[in-house]
């Protein structure tokens, strides 16, 4: 059961482009809410909040990707 050398590059640059794509949102969020909390001097209620919705949009993401790419 041997992969080939394609495969297994294939394989790490979409586990990869799925972990960016999470972590992107999250960070995303993050700073968009600590901006609001800055704004509104809110702290940390709204970083806590788009930490929420961007872990949320990350897995949207990731899992309109798996299912894209699977098909």
């Amino acid at each position: 059961m041997s992969l080939s050398l394609t495969a297994l590059v294939k394989g790490v640059a979409i586990a990869t482009r799925l972990g960016l794509a999470l972590v992107a949102t999250v960070i995303v969020g993050a700073v968009l809410g600590y901006g609001i909390d800055l704004w509104l001097e809110s702290a940390p209620w709204a970083m806590i909040v788009g930490v929420f919705f961007g872990g949320i949009g990350g897995m949207i993401t990731v899992y309109r990707k798996v299912t894209r790419d699977g098909e």
